[in-house]
This record gives C-alpha cells, sequence and structure tokens, in this order.
C-alpha cells in the first residue's frame, strides 16, 4: 500500500462448508465483538 509503508494486508479464504470456513467464521465473529466492545469503552 502505498500510502502507508510498512503495512500488509493478509487476507484468509477457506473452502465453503469446511471445518476451516466455519473457523474463519468464529474468529470473524471474536473480531466483531472486541471491535463493538472496544467502541462502548470510549463512548461511540
Amino acid at each position: 500500500m502505498a500510502a502507508a509503508p510498512g503495512l500488509t494486508l493478509t487476507i484468509y479464504t477457506a473452502e465453503p462448508g469446511s471445518p476451516s470456513e466455519e473457523g474463519l467464521r468464529l474468529l470473524a465473529t471474536w473480531a466483531a465483538t472486541q471491535e463493538t466492545d472496544n467502541q462502548q469503552s470510549i463512548g461511540n
């Protein structure tokens, strides 16, 4: 990314219907929950 030296973007994919997809979805819910908690703690 030209605007952010040293920044990397990592993307994970999984076969639809696989245990890996289920795991990635679970991780996504954890990340979404953490983001919501962070926003609430700063008053957004």
